[in-house]
């Protein structure tokens, strides 16, 4: 009597097929490339679908030991997620970077096993090797942290048609505009999803299971087809992946945390994410101006960091850039957020030991009309709000 064996390959293939027919709520069904071969572009993933997938970008860089990384080769095979950014960066990057450890964190063994996430500095200057790595391993000392040139930073970069990173202020406390979307390349060599900084913790788990529990090795290693994309702003769909200009849409929010009244100006929901070692912190909360009158959030200050300022985030041609704001106006009867990759307040060297998770910041805010309030601020995680 013949039996019926069960391989690696049709356990994984069941399972997707499973997952698909159950995410997909009634969607037609998928199309194929050929008879019993599913196709990576009908997986129902919760990120923003490319238009066309595109190619992994042929560009070698350094790691944090100084080795020359090839990026094509070193990640043949594997799903990568990509991210261009910079320790410096007090809102985005660590976002980024400690969402992603939290959804590994509680992934099965095997997921977190298959993932590469790579970290591409676009501030090398700064980000030396010994720093890049430092600031990764707080978030999963399995992260790739890569360096290089200008030339080589503008040519990877080029690949998703971004221009060159461009600094923002001057002195030592300057920024930098990077891309702020994460690109998933998955084992056939292409990116079929992106991801920004609103993705929750929910949002990758699921997808890197569906990623994970994919027959790729039905599906051959190819370039991009013909008519790919190769740009990185062309999406599709209402995934999470959209930069756009303004608050983050489903962003990490506190719990009621610190609050105060001054006059008709009431502060709620204040909170400080605990910063990477030798990165400056943000400050998060709400502002509601209960008068008729308008008012102006004027400045802030904390005895606890070398200096205290207003930014707001704004997104064009895809780049992401930190603009420092001289005062935030506040309608009379209006309500202002500051939230991640919209206004934010930002601390630049901040106690190191003061500024830990469990731990109150005193911060001072000075309004135009009601005068100053002062507001303990407790410091969370940052995937605590999530």
């Amino acid at each position: 009597m013949a039996g019926v064996q069960c391989t690696a390959r049709m356990i994984r293939r069941l399972l997707t097929l499973a997952l698909v027919a159950s995410a997909a709520c009634g969607e037609p069904p998928a199309n194929r490339d050929g008879p019993g071969q599913p196709r990576p572009g009908d997986l129902p993933l919760r990120g923003t679908k490319t238009i066309a997938p595109m190619p992994r970008p042929d560009v070698v860089l350094r790691d944090t030991d100084g080795r020359a990384w090839d990026f094509r080769a070193e990640t043949e095979g594997r799903t990568t997620l990509l991210f261009f950014g910079y320790t410096y960066c007090p809102d985005i990057c660590p976002i980024h970077m400690a969402t992603l450890a939290a959804a590994l964190g509680d992934a099965d063994v095997e997921v977190h096993a298959s993932v590469d996430v790579v970290f591409v500095t676009v501030d090398p200057e700064r980000d030396t090797p010994e720093r890049l790595h430092g600031w990764l391993a707080t978030f999963d000392s399995s992260f790739v942290g890569l360096t290089g040139t200008p030339e080589v930073l503008a040519e990877a970069l080029a690949h998703f048609r971004y221009p060159p990173p461009e600094r923002s202020g001057a002195g030592p406390v300057y920024t930098v505009g990077h891309p702020a979307l994460v690109y998933a390349f998955t084992p056939d060599g292409l990116t079929h999803v992106m991801y920004g900084p609103d993705t929750p913790v929910a949002v990758w788990r699921h997808d890197l299971g569906m990623l994970h529990a994919f027959p790729w090795d039905e599906v051959a290693a190819v370039g991009a087809p013909e008519g790919a994309a190769t740009s990185g702003l062309s999406t599709s769909g209402s995934g999470t992946a959209g930069a756009t200009e303004g608050a983050i849409a489903g962003a990490p929010t506190a719990t009621p945390g610190g609050a105060a009244r001054v006059g008709d100006i009431a502060v709620t929901g204040a909170w400080i994410p605990a910063p990477p070692p030798g990165s400056p912190a943000a400050l998060y909360l709400t502002i509601a101006n209960l008068g008729t009158s308008a008012d102006t959030l004027t400045g802030l200050s904390t005895t606890l960091a070398a200096e205290a300022t207003l930014h707001r985030m704004t997104t064009v041609g895809g780049m992401t850039r930190m603009e420092p704001l001289a005062n935030l106006p506040l309608p009379g009867g209006d309500t202002v957020r500051l939230l991640p990759g919209a206004f934010h307040g930002m601390f630049s060297e901040p106690d190191r030991a003061r500024f830990q998770p469990g731990a109150t910041v005193g911060v001072r805010l000075v309004f135009a009309r009601a005068g100053a309030v002062d507001v303990a601020v407790p410091v969370r995680s940052y995937d605590g709000g999530r």
